[in-house]
């Protein structure tokens, strides 16, 4: 197993790590970490109330969920550069690539929370 290990490439050993504890953090922050991700994707969302007006029981577990799920985001930029590196040479690129997953996850994912509580925004 540690052979396999130390055969990964970085990113991918990277991204593996980020996944579980990014996870954990989702969990332990309470819902913190939901609630940061929601900031940088909110203009998706102008014509909903701000996070700060919302209310009801779908909002707490919502930003535990979303800042749980995210992790899943490290697994698909993994992914990518796994197979874009084939691709692209510059990593320059393939760095702005993995941002852009996992902000585009991050929106992905608060529209689900948003379009399935829209009715007690």
């Amino acid at each position: 197993m540690l052979n396999f290990w130390k055969s990964l490439a970085f990113t991918t050993k990277f991204s593996a790590i980020a996944f579980f504890v990014t996870a954990a953090l989702g969990l332990l922050s309470m819902g913190a970490l939901g609630a940061g991700l929601y900031y940088p994707v909110s203009f998706f969302f102008k014509s909903y109330p701000t996070l700060s007006h919302w209310s009801g029981d779908w909002v707490w577990p919502a930003m535990i969920f979303v800042g749980m799920f995210w992790a899943v985001g490290f697994i698909f930029g993994g992914l990518l550069w796994h197979y874009a590196r084939k691709i692209i040479a510059s990593k320059i690129v393939l760095r702005i690539l993995y941002i852009l997953v996992l902000w585009l996850w991050a929106g992905i994912l608060w529209y689900s929370m948003i379009s399935k509580n829209v009715a007690q925004l």
